[in-house]
């Protein structure tokens, strides 16, 4: 949704009293009363409120503040160096419209405020007789006159405050998302996407909430002085107790605030840390499913929730302390004012009582509640902007050092194109290092110089250099010496694809317009025509976040893709061709990296050695150094030969003698990745301190004299590109022509417009649910039930009652009280003129005059009155212990049900299926887990205090009200009926817009998740523009929702605060008519009454709010209630033994399976894998292979059909029964945030020594020796301290641990170079040898020695066979795959098959022999002759 699209708000074209009163919103809530409201009814911001035009005022500021600390520090050599403030760039640019709404503010709050209680002491002294009748009527007048003026102001003051501090949270996460696009990528390590997300979600929040009560630090102060003053001509001296109780108010919620600020900084971090656990949960949960390690990371989320909790109630009795303090405050501080006044031997007054009473309910609100919460929220925002301040602060990526030339344009000085020649990389004498206090060099004296038409290819082992090389040239890999010059636009392709939520077309434009030519040669030539006649809606379908619904060819093909779009001057390829198999990869080096781009510069780093010939340019890095650079030819000549990486049979068939005396993990010197010669073998290992060049001169010796080493090109079947046998000319792929249109695409990128394609069918982008209706009571049910028991809650529900009967009381009781005062001041005055108290005086009782000695009605006045005070005492302090018990425990309550609903929440996603998270992006999970519970956590408690609370108050005020005048019964239920309609006509709209702020804000999040999985592609193809105005557009959609949000609810305050004016009129006037009525009675009425301006709009404000808040457990509800998997645990009976499986036979019958309502993607699946057998699963990307694997670990439930290992059906057995007797090393190298011993062992099952002998023999054992921390090396996000060669070692070492009898190989060699993936491979033999192995594979040499191998196509099975059999038939899809590679290399696997062949034909025969002899044997001890 564009939110430039959006209708234009009628508030711009409004009159002044129509934006006052908020009356331009009625067509608002008309159209929301009568339907769901959708994005697109939302209104268009303003300029002044646009994300991109905030962000550049205060990236401005920014920038300022850090030239003027840089200029500092350069003027100066004080070691207190001036550093760039976040808080001041804020002033800078929105103090002034801040600052003018300080004054709204002083005059409501220091005048309106002070001259209501003014005008009720004039209204009762009236109704005493002190007046004539015209001035009651004046007074009463000037009352309603002071309430009407102080809510048309009271209104739009908080709409402005909050729509400021709306501007400033917009400007900061602009400001934020523009840094993270800058980090460098030392930064990048030292943060992660969890704890950004929460700086998004939380901190930046802290700025809504703290502008609407800043502006009282000020005036609280100004306003208890002119209270003070009043009181002082009441009371004289004695008011100053109660003041000085409030003022003591001030440093005791000072340093609550500290508290508060201290805890908020400690659940932040907490917060962070949950966070950040649950963003690496989502996005490897296949990966924790398969290893069934649900357990593991459920405590791990548990201890950090627990964690996170233990400071959270810590929080939560502060703030009963908190909400009790303002609770009881005024009751306190008033008993105070009395008391001392009273036993200074002064009797009390209705007006003195009331106007008192009246005047420190108004300082309360400002004392006890906005001055505690100024101090709070502004400790927790200073807190937020430290933090934010420090992440702004981080480094950055310097793209054009000392070192390093800035990027030349394509045109020289003179406007004119430059030569060809002169486009493209120089490197010389470059030196970089990762961490620039580390000793050990990343790249060490690398030249290098490629040019237009250039192809250099970069190869060596893991952990050589090949993807540091790149990222130096992309500037994200700082260097520390050298120079480099790029001339020319750069394209990248990264090692691990990235893919961003969208449809395959948006993923390959990437912002660019639509060309329909060039798109279709680029989808020719990355091979992705056939791919796209599948999807269901072609290159209109929708791929999951990261591309979860894509295969890991496709997903590489289509990143790809993305950069030969780009039409760049200059290629890097980072190992584009590892996650294909070999006929693709053929295909995509011959048509695409050497053919649509063969006039580009490129540089391919591959472990793919049959492409190397091609090159201009063959560069081998050993430990980051060149070891040898040259053509081809060259490299032969000086000793480089390839023969060692392309000669796969020797090291992919292991003699026995290779392996000296026993266990090769005791036999081998370790030492990182490098390995001794065995003496005495044939075979060849290298060494650590081996070079490529002695290792090449070692090979020698082993090539074949009659050895090829030519390479025809063989296109045997069409990928991309449709060929005839005849005629060789390429023909446009056949996309399959849509009988309906289900929509458009929004882009205009993607216009369609004289192409001369045909509508293509779009498929509608999978939005996040929003649900429709009123929150009902059951929810509400399920919400306080989570937090206790029926019992506790009649209790609470209880103590509640008793608290507002106690909190009426002691007003009713101070009503009796202020009456029986004023009788008894005459009776003491006319005591006090007797010479003497043993006189009699007459009193009045019973309307009969007595005579009574003035010493017994003295005694009798001292008692009573002091009988009162006690009583009194004895309600107020009753009320300020229940409170607080009751509060502590109500705030408990809800902590409860919050710990309760993040429990389901996390059962929920975590127990999800798979296609959960490939439908929905990991922002929008984590959004749940961030924004709604961090909403349930700390939001809405005190809401739903609030709305409990008022709803108690305002029944209390009613009732007084109404037995001191029982006609005003009427009018205040006419008032409960009016405020019912109202809420209810607000509530069908407030609820609409909330949850559409809820769905807009979701896109915020995953944007920014999605930008730093991909940042260094967007930073090379200088994208970070276009993704800014991205972000951008979501913002502004989130804020044209948040800014209808704020209008509304001010929409409500401002009616029901009207209506209230109306009632003290009404309450006022009522009073006037009715002479009889006693003073202290009208005094408590119309102050009772007064307490209602703004606490019964608080009220129907909040309970609207608790609503709107209700939805996040709503939210949360809905995923806690997602359709789980199976169970994790056998029911009893099929439970299998403990040896299951004992043999490892897999056997497939008639399985078909689809994901979601798809097309099936495997059709009718029949074979068996026996047990101990090797298979290889073949076929081009996308034939299904994965979703074999898939179906075999039950991610995807089957459709029909059925799955049995060792006679045992899998679909009966409990998921983690199932899923931990297969090892797998899964296509994507997936580690955690944690130690290498949690990567390897998350459940501590293994002792330290066999966790060393794993690393020993998955060649890691050195290289983690290296590091300090041994077992203990901590991993970064995403394993991105170790190449992705050296994390699939480590997956390998999972699995060895695991020691089952099926093992799975998911293309788990496609990223490490051919010597390493020949030492994995003979792992593999060596340690699973007695196991059945499943390999998906596109390195035929790795399969091709298999016992057989399974070919499979569009989801069906082409063929079973071993392979040599399969590769005797020419016609065989296995033989096609294989002349794909090449004359030699097929030639070699060939061989490596017959030879396999005949090894298994010659094992077969030696244990028939060996069965028969035992027979014979057997036979001859039974019948000796």
């Amino acid at each position: 949704m564009n939110p430039d699209d959006l209708p234009v708000s009628p508030r711009e074209k409004a009159s002044f009293l129509s934006r006052v009163f908020f009356s331009w919103l009625f067509t608002f809530f008309r159209l929301g009363s009568k339907r769901e409201l959708e994005l697109s009814d939302l209104y268009r911001l303003e300029s002044e409120n646009k994300s991109e035009n905030l962000g550049n005022r205060l990236a401005k500021a920014w920038r300022e503040e850090i030239s003027g600390a840089e200029k500092w520090k350069s003027m100066t050599k004080v070691k207190n160096q001036k550093t760039p403030s976040l808080l001041r760039a804020l002033v800078k640019v929105f103090f002034w419209q801040y600052a003018v709404l300080g004054l709204i503010a002083f005059f409501e709050e220091c005048f309106l405020k002070i001259v209501q209680p003014i005008f009720l002491g004039l209204i009762i002294r009236y109704c005493a007789g002190e007046f004539e009748d015209p001035y009651g009527y004046v007074f009463a007048g000037g009352l309603l006159l002071a309430s009407a003026l102080y809510t048309a102001h009271h209104h739009p003051y908080f709409f402005f405050t909050q729509h400021c501090g709306m501007q400033i949270r917009v400007a900061t996460s602009s400001l934020i998302y523009r840094k993270s696009l800058k980090l460098s990528q030392a930064a990048i390590g030292k943060t992660n996407v969890g704890q950004m997300v929460n700086l998004l979600s939380n901190d930046v929040n802290r700025f809504d909430l703290c502008v609407g009560f800043l502006h009282y630090l000020w005036i609280g102060p100004i306003q208890i002085a002119i209270v003070t003053y009043i009181l002082w001509g009441y009371f004289g001296w004695p008011c100053l107790t109660g003041v000085a109780l409030l003022v003591l108010f001030v440093p005791f919620q000072s340093q609550m605030g500290r508290l508060f600020g201290k805890l908020r900084l400690q659940v932040a971090e907490r917060t962070d840390r949950r966070v950040r656990i649950m963003s690496e949960i989502v996005n490897a949960i296949r990966i924790i499913k398969i290893y069934a390690w649900e357990k593991s990371f459920a405590k791990l989320v548990a201890d950090a929730r627990e964690d996170e909790i233990s400071f959270i109630r810590k929080t939560a009795i502060l703030r009963a302390i908190n909400l009790s303090c303002y609770y009881i405050s005024s009751k306190v501080v008033v008993f105070l004012t009395l008391l001392t006044y009273v036993l200074m031997g002064n009797y009390l007054s209705a007006e003195k009582v009331f106007v008192t009473l009246s005047l420190y309910n108004n300082v309360r609100l400002i004392i006890t509640l906005f001055f505690p919460n100024a101090i709070s929220c502004l400790a927790e925002s200073l807190v937020s902007i430290r933090r934010l301040q420090n992440f702004l602060m981080m480094e950055e990526r310097i793209a054009a050092p000392e070192a390093i030339q800035p990027l030349k344009n394509i045109k020289g000085h003179s406007g004119h194109k430059q030569d060809k020649t002169e486009i493209g990389v120089t490197v010389s004498n470059l030196y970089a290092r990762w961490n620039k206090d580390a000793d050990l060099l990343t790249l060490d004296s690398i030249n290098l110089s490629v040019k237009e038409g250039q192809l250099a290819a970069v190869v060596g082992s893991i952990g050589s250099g090949k993807t540091s090389l790149l990222q130096a040239l992309l500037h994200e890999l700082p260097t520390t010496a050298g120079s480099l010059k790029i001339n020319g636009k750069l394209a990248y392709t990264c090692q691990e694809p990235w893919i961003f939520s969208g449809s395959v077309r948006e993923n390959i434009l990437f912002g660019l317009d639509y060309e329909y030519d060039r798109y279709h040669r680029v989808i020719q030539a990355c091979a992705l025509s056939k791919d796209l006649t599948l999807l269901p809606f072609q290159d209109q379908t929708l791929v999951g976040d990261r591309g979860t619904s894509l295969s890991g060819g496709q997903k590489a093909r289509i990143n790809l893709a993305r950069a030969v779009y780009a039409n760049a001057d200059i290629y890097l390829f980072d190992d584009p061709l590892s996650a294909v198999d070999a006929e693709v990869a053929k295909h995509i080096f011959e048509n695409c990296i050497n053919g649509l781009l063969k006039e580009k510069a490129r540089i391919l780093v591959t472990h793919q050695l049959q492409f190397l010939k091609p090159a201009d340019e063959i560069i081998l890095l050993n430990r980051g150094k060149i070891e040898a650079r040259g053509n081809y030819k060259e490299l032969i000549k000086t000793g480089i030969n390839f023969v060692q990486m392309l000669h796969l049979e020797e090291i992919a068939t292991p003699k026995p003698d290779d392996i000296q005396n026993g266990n090769p993990a005791q036999a081998l010197k370790m030492k990182g990745m490098g390995h001794e010669i065995g003496s005495g073998s044939s075979g060849f290992r290298r060494s650590a301190s081996m070079s490529l060049l002695e290792m090449g001169a070692l090979a020698n010796a082993m090539i074949p004299e009659d050895f090829q080493w030519e390479d025809e090109p063989m296109i045997v079947k069409s990928y991309g590109r449709q060929y005839d046998r005849r005629d060789s000319r390429p023909l446009l792929p056949h996309f399959r022509q849509p009988k309906k249109v289900y929509g458009t695409f929004s882009s205009g990128s993607s216009d369609n417009s004289g192409s001369g394609e045909t509508g293509p069918l779009v498929q509608q982008q999978h939005e996040e649910a929003t649900t429709a209706g009123e929150i009902g009571l059951p929810l509400y049910w399920k919400y306080i039930s989570a937090g206790a028991s029926c019992f506790g809650l009649l209790l609470l529900f209880s103590s509640n009652i008793l608290v507002q009967f106690l909190f009426s009381g002691s007003d009713y009781w101070l009503q009796y009280w202020t009456k029986m005062e004023e009788s008894r001041a005459p009776i003491s005055a006319q005591i006090a003129e007797l010479n003497s108290t043993d006189q009699e005086i007459i009193i009045t009782v019973s309307d009969k005059p007595m005579a009574i000695n003035a010493s017994e009605v003295l005694d009798y006045i001292e008692g009573s009155r002091t009988t009162q005070v006690y009583i009194y005492c004895g309600l107020v302090g009753t009320l300020f212990i229940v409170s607080l018990i009751r509060t502590a425990a109500f705030l408990n309550m809800c902590l409860n049900s919050s710990i309760q609903l993040h429990k389901r929440l996390f059962q929920g996603v975590l127990r999800a299926g798979m296609r959960f998270f490939e439908i929905n992006p990991a922002g929008r999970v984590l959004n749940r887990f961030a924004k709604d519970i961090g909403i349930i956590d700390e939001m809405l408690p005190p809401t739903l205090f609030d709305t409990v609370e008022v709803a108690l108050q305002v029944i209390g005020v009613i009732t007084i009200v109404s037995v001191n005048n029982i006609i005003l019964l009427a009018p205040s239920l006419l008032l409960g009926v009016i405020f019912y309609f109202i809420r209810k006509f607000y509530l069908k709209t407030a609820r609409s817009v909330k949850r559409l702020e809820g769905v807009a804000r979701s896109p915020v999040f995953s944007h920014l998740s999605t930008s730093l999985y991909g940042l260094t592609t967007i930073r090379a193809m200088k994208v970070e523009q276009q993704f800014e105005k991205q972000f951008d557009a979501h913002q502004d959609l989130h804020s044209a929702s948040w800014y209808l949000f704020l209008a509304t609810a001010r929409w409500l305050g401002i009616v029901v605060d009207w209506c209230s004016v109306f009632y003290i009129g009404t309450v006022s006037f009522s009073f006037l008519f009715m002479k009889s009525s006693e003073s202290s009675a009208i005094g408590l009425s119309i102050a009772a009454a007064m307490s209602l301006t703004g606490m019964f709009q608080w009220g129907v404000r909040q309970s609207a709010e608790c609503e709107n808040q209700m939805i996040s457990v709503e939210r949360v509800k809905e995923y806690a209630d997602l359709e789980p998997e199976a169970s994790l645990e056998s029911k009893p009976g099929l439970k299998p033994p403990p040896t299951w499986p004992s043999k490892g036979e897999v056997v497939f019958k008639n399985l078909v399976m689809r994901y979601g309502t798809d097309s099936p993607v495997l059709k009718n699946i029949t074979c068996v894998f026996k047990s101990h057998e090797k298979v290889g699963i073949v076929g081009r990307t996308g034939a299904g292979k994965s979703s074999l694997i898939t179906a075999l670990f039950r991610i995807t439930e089957p459709h029909k059909g059925d799955i049995e290992i060792d006679g045992l059906s899998i679909l009966r057995l409990g998921l983690h029964d199932l899923r931990q007797k297969i090892s797998i090393i899964p296509q994507d190298p997936v580690l955690f945030n944690s130690t290498l011993r949690r990567n390897l062992d998350p459940f501590g099952d293994f002792k330290d020594e066999e966790l060393w002998i794993v690393l020993e023999e998955v060649y890691l054992a050195g290289s983690i020796r290296e590091c300090p921390a041994g077992l203990d090396t901590q991993i970064a996000e995403g394993g991105s301290n170790f190449s992705v060669g050296q994390r699939q070692l480590i997956c390998l070492g999972r699995a060895i641990l695991r020691k089952n009898k099926i093992l799975v190989l998911d293309e788990a060699t496609a990223n490490v170079d051919h010597e390493t993936d020949a030492l994995i491979q003979r792992t593999i033999r060596e340690k699973f040898a007695n196991c059945t192995v499943l390999t998906i594979a596109h390195r035929l040499h790795t399969i091709i020695d298999n016992d057989r191998v399974l070919v499979l196509d569009a989801g069906e099975i082409k063929e079973y066979d071993d392979p040599y059999v399969l590769l005797l038939n020419e016609d065989s899809a296995l033989s096609q795959l294989v002349e794909t590679t090449g004359r030699a290399t097929a030639a070699n696997l060939f061989h490596m098959a017959k030879a396999a062949h005949d090894r298994r034909k010659l094992t077969t025969m030696e244990r028939v022999l060996e069965v028969n002899e035992n027979i014979n044997d057997s036979e001859f001890t039974t019948h000796p002759q």
